[in-house]
């Protein structure tokens, strides 16, 4: 049975430390959209990607944006279905970037939804990681 649009927020990781959220077992999403903040120092110039897997190999991948972060700035990254890939846009703590995944897009059970960052680094600090799903719980029905 299907649910509406509902919110899924992942937990928040320590400071170099990628995000990642997994469908738990007894039900699959269909990803809507994800949206996660990183946080710069004044060193690193991470450009993250987002990657969906089963677990093992990787199914889809999307940078968040044309071009890495620059130091000393907060960036709000997301990622939709229908949405083209930006550039940064916006100044020290207000940057906003955006990309796209693709329509009807349906995660099993043990898939993750997980960041992967070229330029990762001890002054890189992603937030909670937000999705937004269509739920699907799987209804087992019994042989007879």
């Amino acid at each position: 049975m299907a649910t509406g649009i509902l919110k899924v927020t992942g937990s928040d990781p320590a400071a170099n430390t990628e995000f990642s959220v997994t469908v738990p077992d007894g039900v699959f999403y269909r990803l809507i959209a994800v949206t996660v903040s990183l946080v710069q120092g004044a060193t690193q110039t991470p450009q993250p990607a987002l990657v969906v897997d089963d677990g093992v190999d990787t199914l889809f991948e999307s940078f968040g944006a044309t071009a890495a972060q620059a130091v000393s700035t907060t960036c709000r990254y997301t990622w939709g279905v229908g949405l083209p890939i930006s550039g940064l846009v916006g100044a020290t703590t207000a940057v906003h970037a955006v990309a796209g995944i693709p329509d009807r897009l349906v995660l099993g059970p043990g898939y993750r939804v997980r960041s992967n960052t070229t330029g990762i680094g001890a002054n890189s600090n992603y937030g909670a990681p937000v999705l937004f799903v269509v739920r699907f719980d799987v209804v087992s029905k019994a042989v007879r």
